[in-house]
């Protein structure tokens, strides 16, 4: 289901309200709108729910409850000076448990793929299945160097209404935390996650993403069992924001075939329709 105008200004409406919760000892901001299956939304490195304006309306105006919190110590949600990719899986779990999800779809961008992967390997029924956009994780020599290098390179590639987004964020979380818990992103084994993953899943990548190489995606469609890889054409690494639309139908579609009944049988391992 596609969403009309009038469904769309009732989630959009819902969207632009702010909430909080209690979880583990957090008070976690969050946004939400829609009903039906959850999908949850989890912001990439220094980022917070706002990121997700192009696509948490639209997604929820298609038929799907939506909700995006902020990370412990991102966006306008106190917490440490930084977390690991398990700390962070363990605050999303929390997350959904307070909120009564059940089992949902989760949606990770960049560094929060990893948390998506940990979170799903480690609590297999809490995932009804994963997508992963512009995953790091990359366990080569001189990562972090390639991955900053990519960072520069992407700000160029992606739309200066990004900018304003992005700064506030990331003045917000500060220097110290934004740098630990990238390092400690390094520190986890997105591979080895992706190796115990039991749930459907979806990569997506930029075809201009300077961070995260199609190559690497991939690699990381083939350590998932059954995945499938989307291109998205014309996105850089901010897929979920500069390309907007080809990344709402992706997500659509593949909730779509993961909510019919035939999405109980297995999806061959082969990658599928990569466009």
């Amino acid at each position: 289901m596609r969403a009309d105008g009038k469904r769309l200004g009732r989630a959009a409406a819902e969207w632009a309200v702010t909430h909080r919760v209690r979880a583990g000892g957090w008070n976690l901001r969050y946004r939400q709108a829609g009903d039906g299956p959850p999908l949850v939304l989890v912001h990439g490195l220094g980022c917070s729910a706002d990121y997700w304006v192009k696509n948490g309306p639209w997604l929820a105006a298609a038929g799907y409850r939506v909700l995006a919190p902020d990370l412990p110590g991102f966006g306008r949600t106190d917490g440490p000076s930084w977390l690991s990719i398990i700390q962070q899986a363990y605050a999303v779990s929390l997350f959904s448990d307070v909120l009564g999800l059940g089992r949902a779809t989760y949606l990770g961008h960049s560094l929060s793929c990893q948390t998506v992967l940990e979170l799903a390997a480690t609590e297999p029924d809490r995932a009804a299945g994963i997508i992963l956009a512009a995953p790091t994780g990359d366990r080569r020599k001189k990562r972090l160097l390639r991955e900053a290098v990519g960072f520069l390179r992407d700000i160029p590639r992606e739309p200066p209404s990004l900018v304003p987004l992005i700064m506030d964020a990331y003045v917000r979380a500060g220097p110290v935390r934004w740098g630990r818990t990238w390092l400690a992103g390094k520190r986890h084994d997105a591979f080895d996650a992706a190796a115990r993953v039991r749930a459907p899943a979806m990569v997506m990548v930029g075809e201009r993403d300077p961070v995260v190489s199609v190559h690497f995606a991939r690699a990381m469609t083939y350590a998932l069992r059954g995945a499938r890889l989307r291109i998205i054409e014309g996105a850089a690494h901010a897929l979920i924001y500069d390309e907007p639309q080809g990344f709402n139908d992706t997500v659509l579609d593949f909730l779509a075939i993961l909510h019919r009944p035939a999405a109980a049988l297995p999806i061959p391992r082969a990658v599928s329709a990569i466009t």
